[in-house]
């Protein structure tokens, strides 16, 4: 295997982008630096070797600190989005439930719709929490948001198992709205942000 054949192989341990900009100029100055030395010299190839490997090093910690930032701000995109609609819909809750008690009251409800709508507020209620937390704060937030909308989701089944009074729109935002925005906040841990490494050759 020829000299040049070898430090080929050697600069496949920097990412593929910086081989792409620059590796026809290293491959320059490689040879350059193999027709001036000794090449065959033992010492010689230890130095190319240490410095591939502390560069390429150097690199690829700036190329995963750039990739966590990027992710970083995705997560956070995606958790303000969800605390938007989780307000809206919550509002939209409180909203139906108030309501819906109020002209069940001129029909002297039972006990039973009485506290499945005050269930339905309080569901309604704690969406609205899980958009404030994140709003506040977009990815320390996604705990307590989790807690409240699981809750909410757990409130609104049973209420629903109480009395059915609930319309198919406010059932939909009830049950859906929950599951859709957990879904939102933990679909970012489905793609860290390693799996997005580029690989190939020089």
């Amino acid at each position: 295997m020829s000299a040049e054949r070898v430090y080929r192989l050697l600069l496949r341990a920097y990412p593929r982008s910086f081989r792409s900009e620059y590796g026809s100029e290293m491959m320059l100055l490689f040879r350059d630096e193999y027709r001036s030395r000794n090449a065959a010299a033992l010492r010689f190839w230890t130095t190319m070797v240490c410095d591939v490997a502390r560069s390429a090093t150097s690199m690829w910690l700036d190329v995963l600190s750039a990739r966590v930032k990027d992710y970083t701000r995705l997560v956070e995109v995606i958790m303000k989005l969800a605390g938007i609609l989780a307000v809206l819909l919550g509002v939209f809750g409180v909203v139906s439930a108030l309501a819906e008690a109020v002209a069940g009251m001129r029909a002297r409800p039972s006990g039973a719709y009485v506290l499945a709508v005050s269930l339905g507020v309080i569901a309604a209620a704690l969406l609205l929490t899980a958009g404030a937390a994140l709003l506040r704060s977009p990815v320390s937030g996604r705990h307590t948001a989790t807690i409240t909308l699981l809750a909410s989701l757990v409130i609104v089944l049973i209420a629903r198992l109480l009395h059915p009074w609930m319309g198919m729109l406010a059932l939909i935002v009830g049950i859906g709205s929950p599951i859709a925005l957990l879904a939102a906040l933990y679909w970012p841990n489905r793609r860290s942000p390693s799996t997005s490494q580029q690989t190939g050759a020089y």
